[in-house]
């Protein structure tokens, strides 16, 4: 086919995923002039969104001028249907300050008023170049994408986002790719007639339900997922002037990590997302949608959300139990009945951290049976992260060349560096918190002495909370660092090493001041209100740093995006329509959205909260009520974060919480420890058997211990992990795979 020279606005005009640039206004970033594309092959016929399909992209001679006016294409009502809130009525002083200051409209306004969003057509995942990517690279990339040599091609639909002045992959794959990458990774599908769920085989095809309808046999969640797969499976090779990079390894690991790919991201599904947007985030007291968090947002994210409403489901009981005895009579016993009460509540503490633990396991095992990951295949082969460094080297399992790094050059690092500068943290940690007690009891003095009113005392105690907070911020950043120098092979392990630096420094940090409290100065009522203090300020501060300030700052930025491309918003502009007027692709507002870097820091602070409950709530009863109170805004306050302000994440298959389930264990029996420590050293001991030796003190303290161990070791072992009726289902499940495979061998 004869070449042809089409310039953007061409192209613009004929797909209407892209926006134009009024060409009244000058954007200070690419103004009215825009690149043209020399496309060497182009498709004669239009894909079935009536957009044109690029190919082969190279760098022209000049750039061509935009002098003509444009719109978009309208789309159907179904899939272009655009974001639309509620109207909003502007005051004449609105009016007034927007006339004076061009990016005010945008701050004093609804976002509809400003700039909407396109849906994308034939479009599951996004990927985005850097601004200094040139034409070849990016045109190299493109060849490897959709080579069919290795039966993995994708369908690669080139895009131009003007807001960031960069070009962008649109990608989506076709039915019979997406079967062979499910049959690769073991999906499982539903099999027709109610048998349950399978791993795909593409020979066996015909017995999934649902396997001719092709447009949705996949869930849009699977075949992000399925496409990720297909793209780590294409390898560096033929790119002599790309020198950084090393052939035969991952090409999107290296492209990411040598900054030639910016963004690789799966693209929100609106029609889903504005459902869960409300039964999820705005119902505020219903129960979760587990099954479509799952479907959406894949089973880690689903995981997740199910062990914080399991957790908070069960702080129900301990909050009613403990409450009860605060409110009722808490207040009004007297000390041989109250050091009773504190004995029977760390009795208390440790039967329902047990049970606790024992039925999440049990739940666990439902929901990783329900979404068919508790008996998935252990991947052997995995792709290593993308900041992996090593040396090149033939592996000896697949022969081809890969990166390594001897296991010797981590330790001597891990045993040398990472443990001495975790040491120096700690105590740091340490006589930075005996500094701030000591200025407790200073401030508390001073407030005495002058008789200012008691609520002041509060200061130094929120002060030592705002402390403690800004202590993990810059302890999280040397541990990943640590964690980064170590230069793990796998995420599985990055996470995991990186979970035990920071739990460790994180239990130090927010329960020394606690220890002190309660062991040294043996002052229960301090002890209560530091850690009432401690819950609360905690929560606020986690709430307004990683929802609300990300919220405000995703806003700034939409509205930055629409300042540049159009210009400031006036009086008398009305609402984004979809005719092309503050109108953007729903990809390209999508990329100025911040990536989810996963549950971690979730994980962390949920588990923080659980040590207070489960250690200190004997000397604090309405710690468990406090910590429902918390979760219940932090499940929604997650929720929202996940459905507003990131970019969706893939999906990952897990069947547990992996290390955290462990961490978990280990914060239940110390525990235990700490319970019965608080019996035997706050003097409960003492005022029950007045009479009893320091010597007697102790051994009856280390055989409670004891007693207690035994009792949660019992428990655990009566409760099974697993419910028989899934055993007995998966038993079943095994017994149906051999049956077949004798079958076919016969």
């Amino acid at each position: 086919m004869p070449k042809k020279t089409i310039s953007l606005h061409d192209i613009c005009k004929k797909n209407s995923k892209i926006p134009i640039t009024n060409p009244g206004y000058k954007s200070s970033k690419i103004g009215n002039q825009m690149k043209s594309l020399e496309l060497l092959t182009i498709k004669p016929e239009t894909d079935p969104d009536n957009s044109l399909t690029c190919s082969n992209i190279s760098v022209p001679s000049t750039a061509t001028e935009l002098t003509e006016t444009s719109s978009l294409e309208k789309s159907n009502s179904a899939e272009s249907s655009s974001l639309i809130l509620d109207t909003f009525s502007q005051s004449s002083a609105s009016k007034l300050i927007r006339r004076k200051i061009p990016r005010a409209g945008h701050l004093m306004t609804p976002r509809h008023l400003w700039i909407q969003s396109i849906p994308p057509k034939a479009c599951d995942v996004v990927l985005t170049f850097t601004k200094t990517t040139d034409f070849k690279t990016i045109e190299w990339v493109k060849s490897l994408i959709v080579d069919e040599s290795n039966g993995f091609s994708l369908s690669v639909n080139v895009q131009y986002h003007s807001s960031t002045d960069s070009y962008c992959f649109y990608l989506t794959a076709s039915f019979h790719v997406l079967m062979k990458a499910a049959q690769d990774v073991h999906l499982p599908k539903k099999i027709i007639g109610g048998g349950g769920l399978r791993e795909f085989i593409l020979s066996e095809m015909n017995m999934f339900e649902g396997i001719e309808d092709h447009s949705n046999f996949f869930t849009m969640q699977e075949r992000q997922t399925l496409i990720l797969y297909i793209l780590n499976t294409h390898r560096v090779q033929n790119c002599d002037w790309l020198t950084e990079l090393v052939e035969s390894q991952p090409l999107i690991s290296e492209c990411m990590s040598n900054g030639i790919i910016e963004h690789l991201f799966p693209v929100h599904e609106n029609k889903t997302l504005k459902w869960l947007r409300i039964i999820w985030v705005k119902s505020f007291f219903s129960l979760q949608p587990l099954d479509k968090v799952c479907d959406y947002f894949g089973v880690k994210i689903a995981m997740y959300f199910a062990w914080i409403g399991h957790y908070t489901g069960s702080l129900i009981y301990p909050a009613i139990a403990y409450s009860t005895f605060w409110f009722g009579f808490g207040r009004q016993l007297d000390q041989w009945t109250e050091g009773v009460w504190f004995v029977v509540l760390a009795f208390m503490n440790v039967l329902w951290l047990t049970v606790y633990l024992e039925t999440w396991k049990r739940y666990c095992a439902e929901l990783a049976y329900r979404w068919a990951t508790l008996d998935q295949r252990h991947q052997l082969l995995l792709q290593p992260r993308l900041e992996f460094k090593g040396h090149p080297r033939i592996s000896p399992i697949t022969g081809k060349a890969e990166l390594w790094y001897p296991n010797w050059k981590r330790r001597l690092f891990s045993y040398f560096v990472s443990a001495p500068i975790i040491g120096l943290c700690l105590a740091v940690v340490f006589v930075l918190t005996i500094l701030q007690i000591k200025l407790q009891d200073w401030w508390d003095s001073y407030i005495e002495t002058n008789e200012y009113p008691t609520y002041l005392s509060y200061i130094s105690k929120i002060m030592l909370a705002l402390i403690i907070a800004v202590l993990d911020d810059i302890y999280n950043i040397i541990a990943v660092w640590l964690n980064d120098c170590e230069n793990y092979r796998l995420d599985t392990e990055y996470e995991n090493q990186l979970i035990i630096k920071v739990t460790l420094f994180q239990f130090v940090n927010s329960f020394l001041s606690l220890f002190y409290i309660a062991f040294y100065l043996q002052d229960q009522e301090r002890l209560r209100t530091q850690l009432a203090v401690l819950l609360i300020t905690r929560q606020l501060i986690r709430n307004i740093k990683e929802s609300a300030l990300p919220y405000v700052l995703e806003q700034i930025r939409f509205a930055k995006i629409s300042f540049d491309l159009f210009g400031a918003l006036t009086p008398s502009d009305g609402p984004a329509k979809p005719n092309g007027e503050r109108v953007v692709s729903q990809p390209e507002l999508e990329c100025s959205m911040f990536k989810f870097d996963g549950t971690f820091s979730e994980h962390l602070e949920i588990f923080i909260q659980f040590g207070y409950v489960v250690m200190f709530s004997s000397a604090f009863p309405l710690a468990a009520l406090c910590a429902f109170l918390n979760n219940l805004i932090e499940i929604r306050s997650d929720a929202f974060k996940m459905c507003y302000v990131y970019q969706r994440p893939f999906g990952q298959r897990i069947k547990d919480i992996g290390m955290w389930q462990n961490i978990m264990e280990v914060m239940g029996f110390i525990a235990v420890l700490v319970n019965c420590a608080l019996i035997g050293l706050s003097g409960q001991v003492h005022r029950l058997l007045p009479d009893m030796t320091a010597i007697q003190t102790v051994l009856l303290i280390v055989a409670l211990e004891h007693i207690m161990l035994a009792f949660r070791c019992a428990l655990s072992c009566l409760i099974p992990d697993v419910p028989q009726w899934i055993a007995t289902e998966m038993a079943k499940t095994e017994y149906i795979r051999r049956e077949a495979a004798s079958s076919k061998s016969q």
